[in-house]
């Protein structure tokens, strides 16, 4: 764009306009204004591609920490039961991991109802008879 506006610069002074000519000021001013804003433009290219840069260095860096996170979650979920609840009222199907289970009581996320248990009652996902699932024929 910088280099259009020096194009037409150059025409405008080719054309020999003399010091009386009414449209000499009016030229000179429009250019003056392409220029500065076809070099406003150039600053606002250079920014977006820093700021296009740095948002794939912050897309990078948080794709390893979600690696990170996800690796360890996976780890947290070995080491935890989860059970599978029905809501009585909406029939929706979702599972508490133990630490929710042991309270006894939970709202269903889908209908918000207050549902209440007995950990005893509740059988683990893997299906196993065991308690706790730490049984080797639990799977889990």
């Amino acid at each position: 764009m910088l280099e259009k506006v020096a194009y037409i610069k150059g025409l405008m002074q080719g054309m020999k306009l003399s010091e009386n000519d009414p449209y000499k000021e009016l030229f000179e001013n429009i250019v003056d204004v392409l220029d500065d804003l076809a070099a406003s433009v150039a600053d606002l290219e250079d920014n977006i591609n820093d700021l296009d840069d740095y948002i794939t260095e912050i897309d990078e860096d948080l794709e390893a920490v979600e690696d990170f996170l996800d690796e360890e979650y996976d780890e947290e979920c070995d080491e935890d039961d989860y059970y599978t609840i029905v809501c009585p009222t909406c029939g929706e199907e979702f599972s508490v991991d133990d630490e929710v289970a042991e309270l006894g009581k939970i709202n269903c996320p889908n209908c918000g109802e207050d549902l209440e248990f007995d950990l005893n009652d509740l059988e683990c996902e893997c299906g196993c008879d065991c308690e706790e699932c730490d049984s080797e024929e639990c799977g889990e």
